[in-house]
């Protein structure tokens, strides 16, 4: 008996179907009792590996052409890309190249330039006022509380020196002071 018919009808499977199957076979093999290693056909194990290495050059030449009909296809896409950029390259040029429209787009653009730093001017000095009036206020604010900060200290000057004239003998030795910073 033959190894086609000993194991079945092989003859229509792929090289990706013939790897499925050893590994079925590997995966499903029964294992040897206390150890990791399983008991497998070697008949039928050799019969798929003969059949893979018959079916791999075949399914590598598809699989070439495959590759190489793509290049092809790629390359003759590429080649109509770069005449449809050529064209359109030529038709800006020659809608560039006249003079009329070149020469009113620099205007614009000079127009355009000197309105921004028109802009810019206004905008720094506007900028400008903004913080000096920010300036003024906070400045006439600082003055107004330097007033009342030295109306404070002139009035605490004043009523500590009549604090000063009174007795402190309800004060015993051993007391401290803790707020008295005048005191040596």
């Amino acid at each position: 008996m033959s190894d086609i018919e000993e194991y079945g009808d092989d003859a229509g499977l792929g090289l990706g179907e013939i790897l499925d199957r050893i590994e079925e076979i590997v995966g499903t093999a029964k294992a040897m009792p206390l150890s990791a290693s399983v008991l497998v056909s070697r008949d039928e194990l050799l019969h798929l590996v003969r059949l893979a290495k018959e079916r791999f050059p075949l399914e590598m030449r598809e699989a070439q052409w495959i590759v190489r009909e793509r290049a092809e296809y790629l390359d003759r896409v590429s080649l109509e890309a770069e005449e449809i950029m050529q064209e359109a390259r030529g038709r800006a040029e020659r809608m560039v190249s006249k003079q009329e429209i070149v020469r009113q787009a620099q205007a614009g653009a000079n127009r355009i330039l000197v309105m921004a730093r028109e802009d810019a001017a206004r905008l720094r000095f506007d900028a400008e006022d903004y913080a000096d009036q920010k300036l003024a206020e906070l400045e006439i604010a600082l003055a107004k509380i330097m007033k009342e900060v030295q109306a404070g200290r002139t009035k605490l000057a004043g009523s500590g020196a009549a604090a000063g004239a009174q007795p402190l003998a309800a004060v015993e030795e051993d007391d401290e002071f803790p707020f008295d910073q005048d005191a040596d």
